[in-house]
């Protein structure tokens, strides 16, 4: 077994393909072929299941997944122990995140961390909150990031941005927000309320919002569901009725003067922006640099 066979290895039990890994690590596809099957062979156990569709993982592969990355961490923390040089840090790191950290925070915290880290290169997919969970418990991704809790117990977890959510109006809405404030209640529910896909974390708050506050679902007159946060800002900002989203989200369109927000002064409304990691994999240099890093960049 080779450290070369592990890289490939994990690679390809990212991206579940064989053709994909070859083209992010400068070799040939029947290299790849020939380096997994060496390693499978070494094991004497098949790590993934090929058709002519998609390749997966098999159960021994997922185990194994484990022990590689723990093997690459390790090497990779030999390395920076012994030159000492975080500046030159090389690496990649993948997270997948839900729509408002991936679309208005992730940008952010990256343009930053790449001034003091130059060489690491980040791979983010976008997803509902629940998705990324899931995802998540396939070992692809580095680190997830969502704005509720994870039921699942594999994950650790740190909160690294306190969120709010605001209602949004648009600009020729005639109520006062003080009347919109004390009449809350009434306002959505004669107002068209534009309402995220199932599966969002903004969506699970919002349900849980209302229930808390004695909003029922079933009353809400609903347009549309959308699957992103611009979607519903342009929506409003067109008129076609009002929701609650995030209010870093909201910031730009409220600047550029396309809608009004109402913050509502109460700690219901608020929320956590979550860093997920899974417990079962060690973090190399490169993702303990980045976790920390993240942690402390809002504060």
């Amino acid at each position: 077994m080779e450290i070369k066979q592990l890289e490939i290895f994990a690679c390809v039990a990212r991206t579940l393909s064989f053709s994909k890994a070859a083209e992010e690590m400068y070799i040939s596809q029947p290299t790849v072929s020939a380096q997994i099957n060496a390693l499978e062979k070494a094991l004497g156990a098949g790590l993934f299941v090929r058709n002519t569709k998609e390749v997966s993982l098999t159960k021994t592969g997922i185990d194994f997944l484990t022990y590689a990355q723990k093997i690459l961490s390790l090497r990779d923390q030999a390395i920076q122990n012994v030159s000492g040089e975080d500046f030159n840090i090389h690496g990649a790191i993948d997270i997948i995140s839900s729509t408002i950290p991936a679309q208005f925070l992730l940008p952010e915290i990256i343009a930053s961390f790449q001034k003091k880290y130059p060489n690491i290169v980040f791979r983010v997919e976008q997803s509902d909150s629940h998705r990324v969970e899931q995802e998540m418990s396939s070992f692809r991704y580095d680190f997830g990031m969502v704005g509720t809790i994870p039921v699942n117990e594999r994950f650790d977890y740190s909160s690294i941005f306190e969120d709010e959510l605001v209602l949004i109006l648009p600009n020729d809405t005639s109520q006062e927000n003080r009347d919109i404030n004390e009449n809350f209640a009434n306002f959505i529910y004669q107002s068209p309320f534009i309402m995220r896909e199932v599966g969002s974390g903004t969506r699970k708050e919002i349900e849980t919002l209302f229930s808390k506050i004695g909003i029922e679902f079933s009353k809400l007159k609903v347009p549309a569901y959308f699957s992103d946060a611009h979607s519903i800002l342009l929506a409003v900002s067109r008129g076609m009725g009002i929701s609650l989203i995030s209010k870093v989200a909201a910031k730009m369109y409220v600047d550029s003067g396309l809608i009004r927000t109402i913050e509502m002064n109460n700690p219901l409304f608020r929320r956590q922006i979550y860093l997920l990691y899974n417990k079962e994999l060690w973090l190399s240099p490169v993702q303990q640099a980045f976790a920390n890093y993240t942690r402390q960049y809002f504060e």
